[in-house]
Parts: structure tokens; C-alpha cells; sequence
């Protein structure tokens, strides 16, 4: 029983770590969903197993045991809830911060400062950012509608990002427009209906990644900026 326990947690680790980049990067509604799913097919394996092995009993006594363990744990989350908020707060947007464009979706990862995203349309559709050359990206953005100014600084910003200041060949970027509600909070990586407080603090980590003084982004650290706006009222 205890080997077949440490292989699924095993897996579930494992699991977990090779898809963390993808986890960060779904909104709350998405991660808590997964985490059920995961949670009944855990369940499920473990109980087919027990049943497979002639070990039934060991659900008797599980199930046995739910009640003192259920209260055990409602008593602990209610002791650890006010360090938990505090440690939420600390940690910043639960969400990884996107920026959207007809072609493009790039995302930023708080932790590392990395910068990926995927292409949404055209020939190089449903290929990450990280995956194509720079050759690539070149005719990429060679192919871009020149109207299409969004996904033009987008793609120049990564490119800058990725390659340093010689592999932005494209326009200086322009004061970004101001976008939406919508985007906004999805700039900033935060939940709609997030504090003040929240707002503030996850577009102040996240110029500690873009600002240019910092090694950052005109573009993208003036898009954070406009989310910001958008939000709270220009400052």
C-alpha cells in the first residue's frame, strides 16, 4: 500500500512540476477546475488499484477515517487563513500577466522574468514564441498587417527582449493604446474585482521585470502602465 501511495505521488509530482509554466498561465476558474479533475482521477486510480491488488479493506478504513480527518483539516485552514492571505498578497497576480493581439499571446513568468508566448494565427499558428528561430520570427513579422500596430510592437518587444537591442529592427514603440477593463486586468494578471491594493502591488513587480532602467521594455512596461490607468485613474 505505502509503495503504490509513494508512485502516484510520485507521478502527481512529477506531473506538476513538467506543466508548472502551463498551471500559472490559467485563470483561477481553469486552475480550480483542473485541480478537481485531478483530485477524481487520483482517486479513481487509487481505488481501481486497491481493488485490482485484493486490498479493498484499506477504503473501508480510509473512508473510516474521513470524518476525524475532515475536521482536522477545516480546523487547521481556519488557524493558517490569516497567514494564508498574507502569503496571497505577498505572492503577487495568481495569474500569469498576458498580452493579447489578434496574432499573438505573450506571457510573463513573475518568478524568473522570462518572457514566452504563442502565436495564434497565420502560418507559425499554435508554435511558442521560445520554439521559432530568429529568423523566423523575422518573417513573422515580416508577414504582419502593417495595420495591425499591436502585434508589430508586441513582436518587436520580444524579439528586444530575447535578442537584446539588435534584434529590434522594428519602429521605436509609440505611447501604447489604452486598452479595456478586460485587458487591463489581464495585463496585471489579477482577477476582476481585485483591491486597490492588488492592483498596485502587481504593477509594481511587474516594472521591477519590465522597466527599461531595469533591463525591461519600453513597450511593454507602457502597456503596464495604461493597465494600470485604466484601473485606478491616471497618476
Amino acid at each position: 500500500m505505502s509503495k503504490l501511495l509513494l508512485i502516484l505521488v510520485g507521478l502527481g509530482l512529477w506531473y506538476t512540476w513538467r506543466h508548472r509554466n502551463r498551471f500559472r498561465a490559467l485563470s483561477p476558474e481553469q486552475r480550480h477546475y483542473l485541480l478537481w479533475r485531478s483530485f477524481f482521477i487520483g482517486f479513481f486510480a487509487l481505488t481501481l488499484a486497491l481493488a485490482l491488488s485484493g486490498r479493498v479493506h484499506w477504503l473501508s478504513a480510509a473512508f473510516a477515517a474521513l470524518p476525524l480527518v475532515a475536521r482536522t483539516l477545516i480546523t487547521a485552514a481556519a488557524r493558517a487563513w490569516p497567514l494564508l492571505r498574507l502569503w496571497s498578497r505577498a505572492g503577487g497576480p495568481r495569474v500569469a500577466p498576458r498580452f493579447r493581439t489578434p496574432i499573438l499571446e505573450v506571457r510573463i513568468d513573475l518568478a524568473t522574468g522570462a518572457i514566452d508566448g504563442t502565436v495564434t494565427a497565420g502560418r507559425f499558428s499554435g508554435q511558442a514564441l521560445s520554439a521559432l528561430t530568429r529568423q523566423q520570427l523575422e518573417q513573422l513579422r515580416a508577414e504582419l498587417d502593417p495595420a495591425d500596430r499591436n502585434s508589430l510592437l508586441l513582436l518587436s518587444a520580444y524579439l528586444a527582449r530575447r535578442f537584446g537591442s539588435a534584434g529590434n529592427s522594428g519602429p521605436q514603440p509609440p505611447t501604447p493604446e489604452r486598452p479595456d477593463t478586460d485587458e487591463a486586468w489581464r495585463i496585471l494578471g489579477l482577477s476582476p474585482g481585485a483591491s486597490r491594493e492588488d492592483i498596485i502591488q502587481a504593477h509594481k513587480r511587474l516594472m521591477q521585470k519590465l522597466h527599461p532602467d531595469r533591463g525591461g521594455n519600453d513597450y511593454l512596461a507602457a502597456k503596464v502602465n495604461t493597465a494600470r490607468d485604466e484601473l485606478l485613474g491616471p497618476h
